[in-house]
């Protein structure tokens, strides 16, 4: 009953929309309450669809739909999978293939081939542009951290089919962990999930319900949600008084942090000019992790945090703790620090 009347009101709210410039017409000539109504529910529906242009941007730079940067000179997969709803996603898998131990690992302390089996850090991108963007980001990462990095793009970026939506990329972020852990050559005990800007919030709300199959999570200048950022964008306006239901897309990682407990690196850079800082600190702040840490780079910028000295220091020592803990089978005593750098 419940779908049928959201269908019903899907349906006329699409036809209202279709239909604004008659009942403009009709209500100048004839007047009345019901006609207003109509535009009115047009006009919201019209900013409710709007909303998608606001967020998504997989089509900046011109050519992000057309062409994927691949990585060459290293060992990489170019991967289709399919998501539950049918989508096929476009991913690349970078391969760490250096025969380093991974940091936090003892060269004599391997008992199993698993303990030094490098770990695999699932990258989720910004709202625009495609995977073959992030290429030398995760190339460094994978040098720095002795780690296997897998892209995704979401559905609507890149190769990848369908248009982007919240629940979207939820679907394509599970389907990404679902991949990896049928993956027989990739450790599944060492997930690291990695998101930046928009990914930040697809990671946390992974990470939120896949506590077993998530070893760690690093976000990087993200916020706390979707009607957090407007009421920071559009001050001018009362969008503070707007309930949650007016927003198609709503990420609400503030909820959703509070749930994921696995040892948490927050990467803040303080000359982000899109996302207030403030919003990085708060999530660590409702962060129950026992290990939890806050890096603050104060030259980072929204994009760019990752090419700040010690950036890749920092999450290397986040990483060597994580692998260290996971090699021992130690239970880690709660720890939270700030690091300023």
């Amino acid at each position: 009953m419940e779908r049928c009347t959201l269908t019903v009101a899907s349906w006329s709210w699409g036809a209202c929309r279709v239909s604004l410039l008659a009942l403009i017409l009709t209500f100048h000539l004839y007047g009345g309450f019901f006609l207003l109504a109509l535009i009115l529910a047009s006009v919201a529906g019209i900013l409710y669809k709007f909303q998608d242009v606001l967020l998504y941007f997989p089509d900046q730079p011109s050519s992000s739909r057309l062409y994927v940067p691949m990585p060459t000179g290293i060992p990489h997969e170019n991967v289709y999978i399919r998501t539950k709803d049918g989508v096929k996603l476009n991913l690349i898998l970078l391969r760490y293939t250096g025969g380093d131990t991974p940091p936090g690992v003892a060269p004599g302390s391997q008992s199993s081939p698993s303990s030094s089996a490098p770990p695999t850090i699932l990258y989720f991108h910004g709202n625009a542009g495609n995977i073959g963007h992030r290429v030398p980001n995760a190339l460094l990462m994978l040098v720095n951290l002795k780690a296997n990095v897998v892209l995704v793009d979401y559905r609507g970026y890149g190769k990848s089919e369908g248009e982007p939506s919240e629940d979207g990329l939820y679907l394509d972020a599970e389907a990404t962990l679902d991949y990896v852990m049928t993956r027989p050559d990739l450790d599944k005990t060492k997930v690291v999930l990695f998101g930046r800007s928009l990914g930040g919030a697809v990671a946390v709300r992974l990470a939120s319900v896949n506590p077993h199959r998530v070893a760690a999570i690093i976000v990087e200048n993200t916020f706390l949600s979707i009607p957090h950022m407007a009421a920071t964008l559009f001050s001018f306006l009362p969008m503070r008084l707007l309930p949650l239901w007016c927003y198609r897309n709503q990420f609400l990682s503030y909820r959703q942090v509070a749930l994921c407990r696995m040892p948490s690196l927050f990467v803040s850079g303080l000359s982000d000019q899109l996302i207030p800082p403030v919003m990085m600190k708060q999530l660590y702040e409702l962060s129950p992790a026992r290990t939890k840490r806050l890096a603050i780079f104060p030259e980072g910028t929204h994009n760019d945090t990752w090419q700040c000295q010690g950036y890749f220091a920092a999450l290397e020592q986040f990483m060597k703790d994580l692998l260290k803990s996971h090699a021992h089978e130690e239970s880690a005593q709660p720890s939270a620090s700030v690091t300023i750098i």
